[in-house]
This record gives C-alpha cells, structure tokens and sequence, in this order.
C-alpha cells in the first residue's frame, strides 16, 4: 500500500501520543514502514506497534476502525438485551465512550444493565452484516467499574449505501435521493413516505414528522431498517440528524424486468411500450377508512362503509421480454388524460354506458413509449403488475426498437 510521508507522519503522531512517548518517533516510523511493506492497512500497523508496547492499554471506540484482537477498552453500556441461545444467555446491545458507539456481543455470565460503566479485556471485532462489531469471547473478561469520564456518550453511525440495507440495521449514515414523496396523516404527527435512491439502488422510507422534498438529496444519520410483510424500509424520527447534500448520483439506467425478476428486485427503471387498455379502467369505490376498492359497499376489514370515488388505470406494459399489468392512480391518470377528476367524473355521468376514461387513455398513451420508474410484483398464477412513481414519455425512436424486441419474443 503506497502512503506519502504526510500520511505516514500523522499515523506515528497517533501512536507515539498513545505509547505516551514510550518510544520514539524515528523508531514508531521504522517499525511502521516495515508492516507497510508487507501491505499490512495503516489501522491494523497502528493498533499492532500500540499492542506490542502497552499491551494493557484502553483504546478509544474511536480508533476501532478494524478487524482487530486483543482489544482492551472502558466503555458505557447505551444499550442491552439478553437472549436464549441453545441454553446460553447471550448479551448484545451497544457500547459507547466520549468517542464513538460500537455493537457488541458477549456470552460471559456476567450481569449487566443499561447505564453501566465496564472495562472489557481481551475482546476482538469482526465484521457482521456490513456492520464492525465488538465481541468479547470467553477468554476475555468484563469487570464493573466506576469511571466518570464516560458520562457522555458520543453516537457514531455505520455508513452504508442502499443495496446493503437489512432489516434490523440500526445507527446508519445513509445519504439518498428523495424520487417520491406522499404526505399522510399520522395519529399524533405528520407521516411522510417514499422511496430514496442512491448510486446501488432504492428502498422505501417513512419519516415520522420529518418532512423531507422530492428530488433533494440527503445525509441521515440514525436512521433504521424495519421490515414488513417481508419488505424491508428506511425509518426516520425528528431526533435524528438530517443534512441537505448537493445532488448526489442514482442509477437511472432502465432494466429488463425478466432481469428485475431474476434478481429479485423491488425497484426499478424499465422502458416499454402500453400495448392495451384494460377494460375495467375507470371509476371504482374504495374504504373511506383504508382506501381498499370495494365490492358493493363492504370493505373487508371495516364492513359496510360509505363508497368514496377514485380513478384508476389498468394498462399493459411490455419491455420486449415480458408484459405487465401496470395500475396508475388518480393523479397519474389526471396528469395523462391533462384532466380533473371532477371533470372526469361529470363526463361519466353525462355518457352512461360509454367507456369514457378508458377511450381517453387511449388516446393519450395507446402503443407509446415510456420509460418509468416502478415498484414490481408478483401477484397470484405468477402475475407481473406494476406499480410506477415516474411516467415519462420518449421519444418515437424508441417505438421500432421496442416492437422489434416484442416481435422477437412473439415469433
């Protein structure tokens, strides 16, 4: 690994301040240029020099920045929880200094409780899940301890771009891009969702009384993955620090949903033509309450409601390796159609009988090319239905190519 001096020099600052000049400098540089040359990261040569001459020494959390063993260190317990696993107790929770935060687990019968100050000896960190995490293993030791420096703890965060994200991850540095923002109405606070994009992929986020734009980009730390009906999103609070960034590169480039399939995407750009309208496109009744459509005038879930009218579009999209079902909601229509609801509604009622909506789909998307921006899924018998965020037209070139590939595909 090649280092200029200057980088080389801060790194034998660092160790001589912690050996508190126990050697010098000029040696601290030769012992470090030796582990260099065998291409050893800086990290692991400043954490193995510091080792070998004050082997008891306590390092910060900050200075975790590895896979490192023999690690002795003071730190607060922030957070805990004990399970049973195959007859053991097994502790994990977070450990933090004036410095930083980092996971830990342990299996040491040891008593521990939130708030407690521990000195921890002979411990080790690997890396689990993307995450850097503490382990302290049998032949390590956890004491008690009374140490008022550690009052205050400093959070630190995991960054990790989108395609990483698993459920249960906690304390992240995520930074994305807002493609789709819905206001909604929570019990006690405003709930904004959406989904946020960065350069490896996307994921949906809720934000509690946090109101994030569309189309701006940001860095937020603390945020945490959940998981729902096996679908994992991003969640956000009020308490957790939110940064405006410069707008930051996404991967826009469209895929083949056979593709999107094969990799069991929930997100992605496709490009295709709409080759037919659905017949029952138009007006439907849906749950004032949780907005499901209607048969009759009983919702599922809360019985016998009051219909409330919505506009919905159901089209087939094909990108020349496999056709959809793609529903649009009511503002995707009013936008295609450049027409109100109200107005909509009022041209149904003065036409009975006359497929009114569907004919102007019809005329504004029928055998056109879009490239959209969609969540994809599998319903019953195997079925592809898509439902898009983003709409926009292209340009005619794309029409021949488009029903090349579809052509291909039929023959």
């Amino acid at each position: 690994m090649h280092m200029d001096d200057k980088e080389i020099e801060k790194y034998v600052d660092d160790i001589f301040n912690l050996l508190n000049g126990q050697i010098s400098k000029e040696e601290i540089k030769k012992l470090f240029n030796i582990w260099l040359s065998f291409h050893y990261p800086p990290e692991l040569i400043k954490q193995k020099i510091v080792q070998k001459y004050a082997p008891n020494k306590a390092i910060k959390i900050s200075d975790i920045k590895g896979e490192f063993k023999n690690l002795n260190l003071k730190a607060k317990i922030v957070s805990i929880k004990i399970n049973d696993k195959d007859g053991r107790k097994i502790a994990s929770g977070l450990l933090g200094d004036e410095t930083g935060t980092i996971p830990f687990t342990t299996s040491l019968n040891v008593s521990l409780e939130k708030g407690d100050v521990i000195k921890i000896t002979n411990a080790y960190t690997s890396t689990f899940n993307y995450v850097l995490r503490l382990y302290i293993p049998s032949n390590g030791k956890i004491e008690k301890i009374e140490d008022k420096t550690i009052d205050t703890v400093r959070f630190s965060f995991s960054p990790l771009t989108i395609n990483k994200l698993q459920k249960n991850f906690k304390n992240l540095d995520v930074r994305g891009k807002i493609l789709y923002l819905e206001e909604k109405n929570g019990k006690s606070k405003k709930r904004y969702t959406g989904i946020i994009a960065d350069e490896t992929g996307y994921i949906p986020f809720t934000s509690w009384g946090k109101k994030l734009e569309q189309g701006k980009s940001y860095r937020i730390r603390g945020a945490y993955v959940r998981e729902y009906k096996n679908r994992i999103s991003l969640n956000i609070d009020e308490n957790m620090e939110i940064l405006p960034l410069e707008d930051i590169d996404i991967n826009d480039k469209p895929i083949d949903m056979i593709e999107a399939l094969n990799q069991n995407l929930q997100f992605a750009y496709f490009e295709g033509i709409i080759l037919d309208i659905k017949d029952d496109t138009g007006i439907i009744a849906r749950c004032p309450v949780c907005g499901k459509a209607l048969k009759g005038r009983e919702c599922p879930e809360h019985g016998e409601v009051s219909p409330v009218n919505d506009l919905i579009g159901k089209v087939t999209f094909d990108d020349g390796t496999l056709a959809a079902t793609m529903i649009l909601n009511r503002q995707q229509m009013e936008n295609i159609t450049n027409n109100s609801f109200d107005n909509l509604m009022k041209t149904v009622i003065s036409s009975p009988g006359i497929p009114i909506i569907k004919e102007e789909l019809e005329k504004n998307v029928l055998l056109k090319p879009f490239k959209i921006f969609a969540r994809l899924s599998i319903k019953d018998s195997n079925r592809i239905v898509l439902y898009p965020y983003m709409l926009k037209l292209l340009d005619q070139k794309y029409i021949e190519k488009l029903r090349e590939s579809i052509q291909e595909m039929v023959q």
